[in-house]
């Protein structure tokens, strides 16, 4: 019987974790961030010997591209130090341990999806710290161990690209977004079920990608939100990431490779588009209720 330990419960992806775990009958625990300092490895050894999980899936991370180039310690804190006290420990109780990492560790020159022995080469700091973090959990928990890299997530929860461009088409506001940047949007429903899947089957240990199948670009995701929405898509105008003053750079191609997940016979990953789709309305649901606060 599964005991999971779910850090980063109240995050986009860790909230749609935390559900699928409750409407499962999933045995769980799932501190707050107030109860449970995952920088803080006693403080993570104290929860880990009290609750005694086989699995800790690990949603916590520093997820701000921008402010890892000027606090790029504090990143490190979150996306590799924490993730060392997590394999450590779970090393130590015998636990798996699933860990959430990004297409941000490549530098988009490819041409061709991503596989998970692709060689690595982060652009910038947020891709380095989260690279870190799946080195040294792979090599302390080299049979325990699932690394999910994946992109462009976005739920109903939290901020996100998608509600962004969601609330502006609402209100027939413009946007001007990106047109030079590849990747595949990904659900954050959809991964959760995948890493329930992944869970309750438990293939070879490693790394995998997941997100959903299919690619577009930020501009083209924009416009298919505005038409979705019953907007007028030409409210959406491309921009090249160029003329941005981003302090992180972004890789310009991010798409991933999901064969070996396929491979494994881990369920089938639905296309961006569908996904979309099936969770647009609740986006908007949620963006209305906010708005009524």
């Amino acid at each position: 019987m599964n005991r999971i330990l779910l850090l980063g419960g109240s995050g986009i992806l860790g909230s749609e974790v935390l559900k699928q775990l409750q409407e499962r009958n999933i045995d769980y625990t799932a501190p707050l961030s107030s109860d449970l300092d995952v920088r803080s490895r006693e403080n993570l050894e104290s929860h880990i010997s009290e609750f005694k999980p086989n699995w800790i899936v690990n949603c916590s991370a520093w997820t701000n591209v921008d402010g890892a180039e000027d606090c790029f310690e504090a990143a490190l804190e979150l996306n590799a130090v924490a993730v060392k006290n997590i394999g450590d420990l779970a090393k130590e109780f015998g636990c798996r341990v699933v860990h959430i990492s990004t297409d941000y560790v490549f530098d988009g020159e490819s041409s061709q999806p991503y596989g998970e022995d692709a060689p690595v080469n982060p652009v910038n700091r947020y891709g380095q710290s989260k690279l870190q973090g799946e080195g040294v959990l792979l090599e302390i928990l080299p049979e325990g161990a699932y690394v999910i890299r994946t992109s462009w997530l976005y739920g109903a929860s939290g901020k996100n690209f998608v509600k962004t461009m969601t609330k502006k088409a609402l209100h027939n506001e413009t946007a001007t977004v990106v047109d030079d940047q590849e990747g595949s949007p990904t659900s954050a429903r959809d991964l959760a079920t995948g890493i329930i899947d992944l869970l309750q089957n438990h293939p070879k240990p490693g790394i995998y990608h997941y997100s959903n199948t299919g690619s577009c670009t930020w501009f083209e995701l924009a416009q298919s939100i505005y038409k979705k929405v019953g907007a007028d898509s030409k409210l959406v105008s491309p921009i090249s990431s160029s003329t941005l003053d981003l302090k992180a750079k972004r890789p310009r191609f991010s798409l991933l490779s999901k064969e070996k997940w396929k491979s494994a016979g881990l369920l089938e990953i639905p296309s961006w588009e569908s996904s979309l789709e099936t969770l647009l309305h609740e986006i908007i649901i949620e963006i209305q209720e906010l708005e009524k606060l």
